[in-house]
């Protein structure tokens, strides 16, 4: 489902869009805006898992179920 909104955006802004669909970079300026809007949220999702990463990786539970996992498996078949 799409939904109309309308944004307030500068000028030049406005202009550098209409020259990137111009170009052919994009088939509209809303499939612009709907691209740049998922960049931006994946972004923050990739963010959010990267300090999620950090945080675990100073997890004394967390880094000792890493080892113990590592010793059941290393002498597994990589067949």
């Amino acid at each position: 489902m799409s939904q109309k909104t309308t944004f307030i955006i500068k000028d030049e802004t406005i202009m550098q869009v209409k020259e990137a669909v111009k170009a052919g970079f994009f088939k509209s300026m809303s499939s612009f805006v709907e691209i740049a809007l998922n960049n931006e949220l994946e972004k923050i999702k990739k963010n959010a898992i990267r300090k999620e990463i950090l945080k675990a990786s100073a997890d004394p539970l967390f880094l000792s179920d890493i080892r113990e996992i590592q010793e059941d498996f290393k002498h597994s078949d990589f067949e």
